[in-house]
């Protein structure tokens, strides 16, 4: 898959959707230098507190933001006087990568990631109320909106903002298929961030801020319980695409012709006799950006072993019409 060129006014943007411990730094290193992004976004919920997948995206060799969701502080409902917990370890361990209520700014690219509220589970109240208070002062919707608000008016005049969050906003629609639609219940119903969504309206309302993609994660692709697939593109004002980039699971044993289907206990012995990489299949979300603005969004899946790396899959989800051209 050819690069999108740095210093042509292209940029590429890699998606790694809610992991949910599916990450080897090795294979997926391989599959994001082919893919050859400019910048790499990761939406949380990387496990259940899980540290050392955390460390080992920290340690990813690529320019990269990344935001906690719900299931970063699964068992952590407020931060510990007597002991680091895994909640602060995964924070320091991401460090300035992670953009909760901040702007990450990317100059050679003339882009700014901002990002929207922690550890959020979608819906109109806050999750982990104590864990936001004590580390961001942020204690309702209304600062927490605030709080986004400002970060974005932060990024320098020449450069396009992404906001990067767990959950997306409120307003994309009720229905259970719906980018943040409920799907655990028959009614449906809107699970978006009303902060994300005040936060939005202020600044394309009263700033010249650009904000050509929201990237966010937390609601499936897959619906729950077999009742089909959630639509992962949404369009708002101001040109501006709402992208959930939460393919789960995002990893497959690789299955072909050539290679035939290993079970867990086969991969792992054959990995422990013979060091060979079992091919994996990997999914990230591709955004291709011209001068500020999307021009093209593909979910991909990249097969990944020993021998080689290639493209196994290509689902074009968005393509800019030809008069935007």
């Amino acid at each position: 898959m050819a690069s999108a060129g740095v210093g042509r006014g292209r940029v590429r943007v890699a998606v790694v959707g809610d992991v949910h411990n599916d990450w080897t730094l090795e294979e997926d290193s391989k599959a994001l230098h082919f893919l050859q992004p400019d910048l790499v976004l990761f939406t949380g919920d990387y496990g259940n507190e899980n540290v050392q997948l955390v460390k080992s995206i920290s340690d990813l060799q690529l320019p990269k933001a990344a935001i906690l969701g719900n299931h970063d502080c699964w068992h952590t409902y407020q931060f510990s006087e007597k002991k680091v917990d895994r909640v602060r370890l995964q924070l320091e361990s991401l460090g300035e990568q992670h953009v909760g209520y901040k702007c990450l700014d990317f100059p050679t690219i003339k882009l700014s990631v901002v990002g929207g509220r922690p550890f959020s589970c979608g819906g109109n109240r806050i999750f982990r109320p104590k864990l936001l208070s004590k580390w961001y002062g942020v204690n309702d919707m209304a600062e927490s909106a605030k709080r986004i608000y400002d970060a974005a008016t932060n990024a320098p005049k020449e450069h396009a903002v992404i906001l990067l969050a767990h959950n997306g906003p409120t307003g994309l629609g009720s229905r259970m298929e719906d980018i943040c639609g409920r799907d655990w219940v028959a009614g449906g119903g809107d699970h978006g961030d009303p902060d994300l969504e005040q936060a939005i309206s202020d600044l394309q309302r009263e700033t010249g801020v650009s904000i050509p993609l929201v990237v966010f994660g937390h609601m499936h692709k897959s619906l729950a319980y077999g009742r089909g697939l959630r639509k992962m593109i949404a369009f708002g004002a101001n040109r501006t695409i709402y992208l959930n980039g939460a393919v789960v699971p995002r990893v497959n044993h690789a299955q072909s012709s050539r290679q035939p289907a290993i079970s867990t206990s086969e991969k792992t012995g054959l990995e422990g006799l013979t060091g060979l990489m079992v091919p994996t299949s990997r999914a990230f979300t591709i955004v291709d950006l011209f001068e500020g603005a999307v021009e093209k969004i593909s979910e991909v899946w990249v097969t990944v072993g020993d021998a080689r790396t290639e493209l196994e899959q290509e689902l074009v989800l968005y393509k800019q019409p030809r008069e935007h051209i």
